[in-house]
């Protein structure tokens, strides 16, 4: 029989197992929540069983969706990461350009703006700016989902591309990486970039650096440079309307410009103050009172002239081939971040009042010339209209070029490109290659006095006769201007009265390799880019007049070049030195061959010379020059210098044609010049004596050898008596005078003479 205890706990096994759970009704969802109609849906869906697989389908759309949706945010922000982030911070500020007396030539980099921190901001800027641009601005991550919902479904309902809904953090990016087509695409990847700024900037930093960098309209960028041009006041000033009117006009700047649509401006004046009230940034009485305000806002130009803080723009040569050749020798200097980044001090060589006169000379001859009856071409004046109602067309009328360098430094004091920087920006001094026709002569001159010849040396003038020349096979014969040939000559007269026969030859004395080298060491050319050709001699070959001009500078300073330069030095705005050119001077030629030839170019500038009209133009300072005119007038020269500067003009067509019948560089380019060293002298430039050389001794020489003259060379007239350097005093004496009889006249030979005179002959040219 089994015990009570065990019977008891039968029964209470036999209780559980029988017991059933109690019944939990089932909870139906919340009215109104997410899933408020899945039940009856279910349950319709159950009755109607093709519902079924419509919910399926509805199902399946949502996960494309949401993977395509992932798909794409990782494909835009892979997009995204492409993008430098440190641009953001980078904002080109503008670098002043000062001439060599500290006034400012122009502006380089940036647009204007000035830089400033937030602090140096007014507050009610910052509150005004928030409000009305991104009133969730510190509380989200670079895009506003709440906005963007809202923009998608206004663009959805107006059918227009999307638009809106940029936070601050967005047009930060749509500035800095000039994000301008309004697509969709662009949207995304504003968004994508957006939120990568956001984690890497603060909101301080990108509130500074969108501030800074925003375009407030009618040229005024960032908001230091707007609260001066409009309210004449800084950034740090600006009073609540006055922030309110700025901050309203950032969505349309031009079409809410104070300056033109006053009361467009006041309208989003008051705007944005309702919203400061809307977000709890400012009391309803405060908005009031500001809302009842008028903010004056200056003119446009005084605003304009208080935004570059008060600037002499009268003075500026902003839109001109100067500030365009700094701006090309800056981008060369400096590297890709120091230009984005600007803000620096450029101080060039630039005079600006010589390069005043210097435009004013160009301008008023070639309007003389271009005035006189029965000029050929366009002018200046016709090609104006024209160039209104086509702007790409090339100018076709009657161009200059100048450089002006001082002789102890190579640096550039004036530098004149064309006459219009509007019509062409090719700049004719630094990036033409003319053919440079006589004014090369000095240079071939002054390589044969190296190697012997002396200025009294006779040279033949005749025609140059077929084979002559044994390296040069084609058969070429210049003529010479005046259309003469005047038999032996002294050297020096080949120079002054630019006699081309007699130049040649004396190209052929130094040798064509010698010639060759000379145009390399003085800077004009690679010699391997030059065709050997005894033309070369005459100056038939191309170079720049910035160049050309610095070849030249060696004679008046003992043969001594300096390599041409405009750029000073350039700095940061705290003083630091970024760049500071070395000096890069060498010997071009010896001081005793620079002598000889500065002593022949003074005589050119005298009665009989070519370059005669300076004097007769009223220029009485030392000086030499020489003049140079090519085939048809083409191209017209005039290179001269002092003690201290050395200067260049060119006159010609961009397309090389004939400038007028008799157009030489004495006619054209030589008064230009004279007009700018006149000028110069006004300006108080000193022109001093021209250098003398050291040394200086009396010999007697042989016309024909240029050695020392022997007993035969004086019984037979061929000796004459120079006045020389010592170290360029031959070493040797003529010998070759033993075997023949010389004539005693310079202008003709015997042609029964032999030996030494057909030596002559064969160097000379001889009949």
């Amino acid at each position: 029989m089994a015990s009570p205890a065990s019977k008891k706990s039968k029964r209470a096994a036999a209780s559980k197992k029988s017991r059933k759970l109690p019944h939990i009704p089932r909870r139906e969802p919340a009215a109104g929540g997410p899933w408020s109609l899945l039940g009856p849906l279910a349950r319709w869906g159950a009755r109607h069983p093709w519902m079924q697989g419509l919910l399926a389908v509805a199902g399946f759309t949502f996960g494309v969706v949401m993977v395509a949706g992932v798909a794409l945010f990782l494909h835009y922000d892979r997009k995204a990461s492409r993008f430098d982030l440190s641009q953001v911070a980078r904002m080109p500020q503008e670098s002043i350009v000062y001439d060599i007396q500290g006034r400012e030539l122009g502006y380089l980099h940036g647009d204007g703006r000035t830089v400033v921190p937030l602090d140096q901001v007014a507050p009610s800027f910052q509150q005004a700016l928030v409000a009305r641009e991104d009133s969730r601005f510190y509380g989200h991550g670079g895009v506003d989902p709440w906005g963007l919902a809202r923009a998608m479904l206004r663009n959805v309902k107006d059918r227009d591309a999307v638009q809106g809904a940029s936070t601050l953090t967005m047009q930060l990016a749509r500035n800095t990486f000039e994000l301008r087509e309004k697509s969709f695409q662009r949207k995304l990847l504003e968004m994508a970039i957006a939120r990568r700024i956001e984690g890497a900037y603060s909101k301080d930093e990108i509130l500074h650096l969108y501030v800074n960098r925003i375009f407030f309209g009618t040229g005024l960028n960032g908001i230091e440079q707007a609260a001066r041009g409009y309210f004449g006041k800084a950034a740090a000033e600006l009073d609540l309307a006055e922030s309110a009117m700025i901050a309203g006009i950032i969505r349309a700047p031009n079409r809410f410009s104070p300056y033109r649509h006053y009361e467009a401006a006041l309208s989003e004046m008051r705007s944005t103050l309702n919203r400061m009230v809307d977000e709890g940034l400012l009391a309803e009485e405060d908005a009031a009172i500001a809302k009842a305000r008028q903010p004056v806002v200056l003119s446009q130009e005084e605003g304009f002239r208080q935004a570059n803080r008060g600037r002499d723009h009268s003075r500026i040569a902003q839109d001109s081939y100067l500030i365009e050749a700094v701006r090309q020798e800056v981008d060369r200097l400096l590297n890709d971040d120091q230009k984005d980044a600007g803000g620096f001090e450029i101080y060039t060589t630039f005079d600006f009042d010589l390069q005043a006169a210097a435009e004013a000379a160009v301008e008023k001859r070639l309007e003389e010339l271009e005035g006189q009856r029965g000029y050929p071409h366009p002018t200046l004046a016709s090609f104006g209209p024209r160039f209104e109602t086509q702007p790409t067309l090339e100018p076709d009328y009657l161009q200059a070029a100048v450089s002006v360098i001082d002789n102890q430094s190579g640096a550039v004091r004036a530098l004149v490109g064309g006459r219009n920087f509007s019509h062409s920006k090719f700049n004719r001094a630094t990036q033409a290659r003319r053919q440079l026709g006589s004014v090369f002569k000095p240079l071939v001159y002054a390589t044969a006095f190296e190697t012997g010849l002396f200025p009294g040396s006779f040279i033949s003038d005749d025609a140059i006769r077929v084979g002559e020349i044994r390296w040069f096979r084609d058969q070429w014969s210049p003529d010479n201007s005046d259309g003469q040939f005047l038999g032996l000559q002294p050297a020096s007269r080949g120079l002054i009265e630019s006699r081309n026969t007699m130049s040649v030859r004396i190209g052929e004395r130094a040798g064509i390799e010698a010639v060759l080298a000379m145009i390399e060491h003085a800077g004009l050319d690679d010699r391997d880019n030059i065709e050997r050709t005894p033309q070369i001699y005459i100056g038939n070959l191309g170079a720049t007049l910035n160049s050309l001009v610095s070849a030249y500078s060696a004679f008046p300073n003992d043969g001594y070049r300096y390599e041409p330069f405009f750029i000073e030095r350039i700095e940061t705005r705290e003083h630091g030195i970024l760049y500071e050119p070395k000096a890069a001077g060498y010997r071009v030629v010896s001081p005793g061959a620079a002598w000889l030839v500065r002593g022949i170019m003074q005589q050119a500038l005298e009665e009989g010379g070519t370059g005669a009209s300076v004097r007769k133009l009223g220029f009485k300072a030392p000086a030499g020059g020489k003049t140079g005119t090519t085939k048809n007038y083409r191209d017209a020269w005039f290179l001269g210098y002092t003690s201290r500067l050395t200067a260049g003009v060119w006159v010609g067509m961009d397309q090389p044609e004939k400038i007028v019948d008799q157009g030489y560089g004495g006619r054209l380019s030589l008064p230009i010049w004279t007009d700018i060293m006149k000028s110069a002298e006004d300006l108080g430039y000193e022109f001093d004596e021209l250098p003398g050389a050291d040394d200086l001794m009396k010999v007697e020489l042989c016309r024909y050898s240029g050695k020392l003259a022997g007993d035969t060379c004086r019984r037979l007239g061929g000796a004459y008596e120079e006045t020389v350097p010592q170290p360029m005093i031959p070493r040797s004496i003529c010998e070759d005078h033993n075997r023949v009889q010389l004539d005693r006249s310079p202008a003709t030979t015997d042609s029964s003479n032999s030996g030494f005179l057909n030596k002559v002959r064969g160097w000379f040219g001889g009949d």
